[in-house]
């Protein structure tokens, strides 16, 4: 093996691709397969080491080069021990976007037939050094370096920012405001830029995707699941050459992100299951692929647990969904829903709004059931005792909600039935059924309805029009009046004075009053 000289003397370890796609320890073989384990510091007396003084390293690589020199795999890398978990942590981020970084390049450990390690041990790899950013860039888009502290924690690993920032960009002096992830793009001058992605409302499955026109098959596998499905031919430049990749959607942008299927490594296990032939090539084909015995992440204490899941690769996160089948997610939802009940039996809510209704959970002073309180914003009636009247005083509570109305005044305990009346927009306390209120109260409003009197102003109207009465003012006229009207208009007045005229008019032929023959 012809190997560099090793500027740093601390020992080496071997980080790979583990069975669960993230970055392990080489921990020699076992069975004749690859034995890797978590790079951590507990583990390291596990770890191999590099031995420069014998020939069984060679062997060992010579081994498994086929797997190591396909080229879907991302290689291998020789670290310091010491430093291994940091930079197996920063090492995972990076290969993730692209495992063929430049920086990875000191690290890597290269196969060309007789094996040869090229290290360059230099420490630790540092990351984008933000001294190199253009702030003015920055601050034109609303945002200052403190804003963006946590964010850029990821970013300056060659990751977008975590979640969404609010950001102002100015366009021709005037701002739009957005939403946006923002990352770091590396420029051929060794300086930095920052970019955005804004946030869409919705996914553009209308606009053509880098050359492809999304079918309505595909427009519903993206809307369901957030992945594409299958494999397209995409052109990353116009009229370019087409590269075969898997598209998905970015859940925070709802923007397309594609991966080409020469960079995708599906690994043959994945948490501890082997994958089939079959498995790899619907995994690495977008599929959702079924996949039975997988390892579950456990916290410390707890007992080792196998899960099945269908899995499925994430061109935007570079990474598996893991998701529930059907059963799975009833089973789930009903589990969730048994444990948010049992809290809420412990931890009730203060109120709830139902449109413009605020209902209480404490109704005169007494503390509903969870089944009183359910019942009650179901609009159903429940019968509550040893009630409270509250204040004469009405009080608001934050919204400016009115709280419900009380029976007695006097300090008196009391037993009602509570129930939400919609007509009056408020939650009431009445001794009797809502059902019996109600009728009591239709009952009432149809005789107020029957013995309404006439305002003043309408008294006259009213006389003249229902009872036929007359007064001065209207006793010739024989047209109804309007509301609140109490003599005849101007029209209604010159009718008047001609139909006097002719009365009074000499020239009228007047009927005789001859004798019957």
């Amino acid at each position: 093996m012809d190997e560099k000289k090793v500027k740093n003397e601390e020992p080496k370890v071997f980080l790979t691709q583990g069975e669960d796609g993230k970055l392990k320890v080489i921990a020699g073989e076992q069975d004749g397969k690859l034995k890797t384990v978590d790079p951590k510091k507990e583990n390291a007396d596990q770890f191999m080491k590099i031995d420069t003084n014998g020939n069984a390293l060679e062997n060992f690589f010579k081994k498994f080069s086929a797997q190591f020199s396909h080229p879907s795999h991302t290689g291998v890398y020789a670290v310091t021990s010491s430093a291994v978990d940091k930079v197996a942590a920063f090492f995972d981020k990076l290969i993730r976007i692209d495992h063929k970084d430049k920086a990875l390049d000191p690290y890597r450990v290269k196969f060309d037939g007789k094996i040869r390690i090229e290290v360059e041990f230099t420490g630790k790899y540092q990351p984008l050094d933000l001294n190199k950013l253009n702030w003015k860039e920055v601050e034109k888009l609303g945002v200052s370096g403190e804003n963006l502290q946590d964010a850029f924690k990821a970013m300056v690993y060659g990751h977008k920012s975590p979640g969404l920032v609010d950001i102002k960009p100015a366009i021709e002096g005037q701002e739009f405001p957005m939403q946006a992830r923002l990352s770091l793009e590396q420029q051929p001058d060794g300086s930095i830029k920052i970019a955005t992605h804004p946030k869409q409302e919705q996914p553009d499955f209308e606009k053509p995707f880098m050359g492809v026109v999304f079918t309505d098959q595909d427009k519903e596998q993206f809307q369901k699941t957030g992945h594409g499905g299958r494999v397209f031919d995409l052109e990353p430049v116009a009229g370019g050459e087409k590269v075969p990749s898997l598209v998905s959607l970015d859940k925070l942008t709802n923007r397309f992100e594609a991966m080409a299927l020469k960079d995708i490594y599906i690994p043959q296990t994945l948490k501890n299951a082997p994958l089939s032939p079959e498995q790899q090539q619907g995994l690495k084909e977008g599929k959702a692929v079924w996949i039975e015995g997988m390892d579950k992440k456990t916290k410390q204490g707890e007992q080792p647990q196998k899960i099945d899941r269908f899995v499925q690769y994430n061109a935007a996160s570079k990474n598996f969904d893991f998701k529930f089948s059907d059963e799975q997610r009833q089973q789930f939802n009903q589990e969730r829903r048994v444990k948010q009940g049992e809290g809420q039996e412990q931890k009730m809510p203060k109120a709830r709004k139902l449109g413009e209704i605020w209902v209480y959970s404490k109704q005169g002073g007494v503390q509903l059931s969870r089944e009183d309180f359910d019942k009650l914003c179901n609009k159903e009636p429940i019968h509550v005792k040893d009630m409270e009247a509250q204040k004469p005083k009405q009080q608001q509570d934050a919204s400016g909600a009115q709280k419900v109305e009380a029976t007695d005044q006097k300090g008196q305990k009391y037993n009602a039935w509570v129930w939400i009346d919609e007509n009056r927009g408020k939650v009431r306390h009445t001794t009797k059924h809502p059902d019996q209120v109600r009728a009591i109260e239709a009952k009432q409003a149809a005789q107020n309805t029957q013995n309404v009197k006439p305002a003043a102003e309408s008294k006259t109207q009213v006389a003249v029009n229902n009872d036929g009465k007359t007064n001065e003012a209207t006793k010739h006229s024989n047209e109804p009046l309007k509301k609140g009207q109490s003599q005849p208009t101007e029209k209604q007045a010159e009718k008047k004075e001609q139909k006097q005229e002719q009365k009074k008019s000499p020239d009228a032929p007047k009927k005789g009053k001859g004798r019957k023959m």
